[in-house]
């Protein structure tokens, strides 16, 4: 790998220990996959080190003690629980006396408290064409495709950009691998496409016949952003999908000719309503008439408008006895909803408005509750309007879930039952 002389001494240590060590690593990570140079990132989405995995914390501690800074501006994804009202989802009481330390961590190193999986929704917008490195997969999927901005998944090496500054040149970084690779004609009237479930589905769908390539899809109304970052997200459950192109909505194809660069696809896939019903049934293991003791929105995390639109239709109702209703978002949302008297309607009816984390993340898990002596599973019968909520909490929580529309989702945690 060609260096340039600045990084060339941050490799052999003039910059410390730390960036000399995060250097080496990147420039081993780039080597092996072929990379010829680093490129300079101006953006990071850092992984927010959890309680639930063992010595996580302890080595974020540690690598602030060390003097790790961030040399770019940096938010933190979602963490095991709300770190400001940490009891009020059930967490044990160590576990987040544990989850705590890590957020001096972040701030002694320069990272911005953020914890959410929708840092786009607090204004970390990048340029298009602009180079990042991101974890999280449905931030991930978003800056490629909605923005245009380029990261591949971060994972760990996130760390070691986020106090350099570099990342190898290398995967969705280079326009040879921005081309689309697999064609999908959404046949679908746009009638059941105008809700964010219906979206969330569709993406899943979808992505379990791409697996990690570059879909192309047209047929589908212009959509909302918050469907956009569903669709996102599923694409990135079912499979690795880390962009995709809607010609005319996403920036980099205004074309079906552009989005694959002139080359054909390698395949061709139509998606009708058959399809999109599949994954609802798939989704869908609840019983008829069965009782349901836990209903979830915000994954990933709800806007501000969101939010809205659940306080709208929760005020003057109660939540049945024995449901717990979460409705996830960011720290700050939160805040602006307090503002706004959102979450006074949606508390009021008994539900829970949760910050910097969400079930998927939580110490719901079933490996959590057998070593803490909780209740497994934590939760019987979950109801979402997230493919990606439902997927995960079947298999990490193992719980029956469903997959259902937002007013759905509302109206079985005031009836408590699956209908």
């Amino acid at each position: 790998m060609k260096l340039t002389r600045e990084e060339r001494d941050m490799l052999v240590g003039a910059e410390g220990d730390v960036v000399a060590e995060a250097m080496d690593c990147l420039v081993q990570f780039g080597d092996a996959f072929g990379a010829e140079q680093l490129a300079d990132v101006e953006y990071c989405h850092y992984p927010a080190e959890m309680a639930i995995y063992a010595g996580s914390v302890e080595d974020a501690v540690d690598y602030a003690a060390r003097g790790a800074k961030v040399r770019v501006d940096t938010t933190t994804s979602t963490l095991c629980c709300d770190l400001e009202r940490p009891l009020s989802t059930g967490i044990p009481e160590p576990l987040a006396e544990l989850q705590a330390r890590v957020e001096h961590a972040h701030v002694s190193m320069g990272i911005l408290d953020t914890y959410t999986c929708t840092p786009q929704l607090l204004g970390w917008t990048p340029n298009f064409g602009s180079i990042i490195a991101s974890v999280e997969s449905s931030a991930i999927i978003y800056f490629n495709s909605a923005l245009g901005a380029r990261t591949n998944r971060g994972g760990l090496f996130t760390r070691f950009t986020a106090v350099t500054g570099k990342y190898p040149l290398m995967g969705y970084l280079l326009d040879e691998n921005r081309r689309g690779t697999h064609l999908f004609k959404v046949t679908i009237p746009a009638e059941r496409l105008q809700a964010y479930d219906a979206w969330c589905a569709l993406g899943f769908h979808i992505g379990g016949i791409v697996g990690g390539e570059v879909p192309v899809i047209t047929g589908v109304p212009k959509p909302r952003q918050d469907w956009l970052i569903g669709f996102g997200a599923a694409l990135a459950t079912s499979g690795s999908v880390t962009l995709f192109h809607i010609p005319g909505v996403t920036p980099e194809a205004d074309t079906v000719e552009d989005a694959f660069m002139g080359m054909q696809p390698r395949e061709i896939h139509e998606v009708g309503v058959r399809e999109l019903d599949t994954v609802y049934e798939k989704m869908n293991t609840i019983p008829r008439g069965a009782q349901v003791d836990f209903v979830t929105l915000g994954c990933p995390h709800y806007s501000l408008e969101q939010l809205r639109y659940a306080a709208d239709m929760l005020r003057g109702k109660k939540v049945a006895e024995g449901v717990r209703f979460w409705v996830c978002t960011n720290r700050i949302t939160r805040r602006q909803a307090e503002a706004l008297g959102y979450v006074r309607d949606i508390e009021g009816a008994g539900a829970l408005v949760v910050a910097d984390t969400c079930p998927v993340e939580s110490h719901m898990r079933q490996s959590t509750c057998r070593e803490y002596g909780m209740k497994t599973p934590n939760v019987e019968a979950m109801v979402t309007d997230s493919v990606k909520m439902s997927r995960y909490c079947g298999d990490l929580i193992g719980c029956k879930t469903a997959l259902v529309d937002t007013e759905a989702c509302i109206r079985v945690a005031i009836s408590g039952r699956w209908e």
